[in-house]
């Protein structure tokens, strides 16, 4: 019958488990000293190995030449305790098990002497999730337990465990585990299996488990059926849906070079892919961490790319705070329903945190028309942009009394802003939709007129625009400024004013098709 690798090559031993070898010499230590507590809590990621380090503990303990360092793995104790058949080693599942009953059953039986072995092992895997009168049942146990009884815990949130119980065991921390520890192991593995893997492959392997020794055993055998037992860097890219480096870089390279419209480009096409917009940004970390590293190591091989020189452009603080922006859209892509329009938001963010600008680098020119470059192997694409100040008014001078009366209108404006308490509202948006609230954010309170108020975007923030005015959106958002003003405003979204040259530009038709936005005109 076939065995799954993970549990062909399960340590058995303490000298087989993959790293953790402090908790490992301490539980030794205390084997040789014979003073073992009754009661132990193992905390760690998953696949670090919690479980694994109890059942070899209790074979320590019941082995029939032990208690001892090292099991023998041949006796009858042994042999069942690593079977899962042992009646005086019991694994129970915490999340299965988690009421009151279950503990009190435990509570009863633990009066009960072992049946041959030396002592009444209880291993509870994630433990965590017993309920809080669980808890309590079992405290009293914790305190005063017959000497041949032993708690084993095993969990990966111990800060939910209460402290009444954590006070009464031994506690430790395991840590994920080393690139080093999992290399040799999957090398070990593959080396008994026949199995060829290239080096690239298995650091590929190791960052997408995350230190989880289980995880990385499993993924091992799938790719090596995939691949026919010889496994490449591109089937573990392929198989695992992560973007390639080269597409992650050509990413990066966009935004440094203020292109949101490439960026996005770059974007939507790894998600044509199929690629999760969370590995995407997986990798975009992942890639900027070794530009970081190889420039402040001397050990490693520095890395001298166009990208890698792009940043060496920027300060490291600004860096650092796009690593943030990357890393908290990351946390918020997984409960968001619209995980695509956050990461485009993010990579607006990332253009204006790195690029320097808000979205292009606007010039001075005397005519309407400007040349900017755009970087491509031999030749340059003349673009048509205009001066901040004149792309969006009809009128590019204006008459005295009409800039009186704008000047009279934003006062207006700001005084009816305060009144309307815009950023309470907004953050009511937030707790309702954080993206929604993001979008929001990118227009300006422009001006209120009856029960209308116009929420003005400029013309490179139509997707944002779209958003707000999205049926479900735009109620909910005037759900929320009743509750604060009692009163049946509508939202309505406007975009910037342009002149009618600019509406027939057909570089600016392509971005409107691009974002599906349209232009709508604010009456004066």
């Amino acid at each position: 019958m076939y065995t799954v690798l993970a549990r062909k090559y399960r340590p058995q031993s303490f000298a087989e488990v993959c790293g953790q070898k402090e908790i490992i010499e301490v539980l030794k230590r205390s084997i040789q000293l014979k003073k073992i507590a009754h009661a132990y809590i193992f905390a760690g990621p998953r696949g670090t190995g919690k479980t694994t380090i109890a059942r070899i503990f209790a074979k320590c303990l019941n082995c029939v030449e032990g208690p001892i360092q090292n099991p023998c793995n041949k006796c009858d104790n042994c042999i069942e305790i690593t079977n899962s058949s042992s009646l005086d080693v019991l694994e129970i599942d915490g999340a299965s098990n988690r009421g009151i009953d279950e503990i009190r059953n435990i509570r009863e039986n633990v009066n009960l002497l072992p049946s041959k072995s030396r002592f009444k092992i209880y291993i509870i895997d994630e433990v965590h999730m017993l309920t809080t009168e669980a808890f309590n049942a079992l405290l009293k146990t914790l305190e005063e337990p017959p000497p041949y009884i032993k708690f084993f815990f095993a969990t990966t949130a111990p800060e939910k465990i209460p402290p009444t119980i954590i006070s009464r065991c031994q506690r430790f921390n395991l840590k994920p585990l080393k690139i080093e520890d999992v290399k040799n192991k999957i090398l070990e593995i593959c080396e008994k299996e026949k199995i060829e893997i290239e080096e690239k492959a298995i650091e590929e392997i190791y960052d997408f488990c995350e230190g989880s020794l289980r995880d990385a055993i499993s993924l091992l055998e799938q790719i090596s059926i995939f691949s026919d037992q010889k496994i490449k860097y591109e089937d573990v890219i392929y198989l695992l849906g992560l973007p390639e480096e080269k597409n992650i870089e050509m990413l990066l390279e966009n935004i440094l070079n203020k292109d949101y419209i490439k960026s996005l480009e770059n974007l939507h096409k790894l998600i044509s892919q199929g690629k999760d917009p969370v590995l995407i940004l997986e990798g975009m970390v992942k890639k900027i961490k070794d530009i970081i590293i190889s420039k402040i190591d001397i050990e490693k091989l520095k890395i001298d790319t166009p990208l890698a020189r792009s940043f060496d452009n920027l300060k490291i603080e600004k860096v650092f705070e796009g690593i943030e922006y990357i890393v908290d859209y990351k946390g918020k892509l997984r409960r968001e329903r619209e995980p695509l329009l956050l990461t485009e938001i993010l990579i607006l963010k990332l253009i204006q945190l790195w690029g320097g600008e808000k979205i292009e680098e606007i010039k001075e020119d005397k005519g309407v028309e400007e040349k900017v470059e755009v970087k491509g192997k031999e030749n340059k694409i003349e673009e048509i942009e205009e001066k901040s100040e004149t792309i969006f008014d009809f009128k590019q001078e204006r008459e005295p009394e009409e800039k009186q009366k704008d000047e009279e209108q934003q006062e207006q404006s700001k005084r009816e802003y305060k009144e309307l308490k815009w950023e309470e509202i907004l953050k009511q948006v937030k707790i309702f939709k954080p993206t929604l609230e993001a979008a929001l954010r990118e227009g300006k309170l422009e001006k209120i007129e009856g029960e209308n108020i116009y929420i003005l975007f400029e013309s490179k923030y139509s997707f944002h625009k779209s958003m707000v005015e999205k049926p479900s959106n735009k109620i909910k958002i005037e759900k929320i400024i009743f509750d604060f003003t009692g009163k049946n405003y509508k939202i309505i979204p406007v975009l910037k004013e342009n002149t009618q040259a600019i509406f027939e530009n057909p570089d600016v038709k392509k971005i409107i098709e691009f974002f599906n936005g349209e232009i709508i005109q604010m009456e004066e």
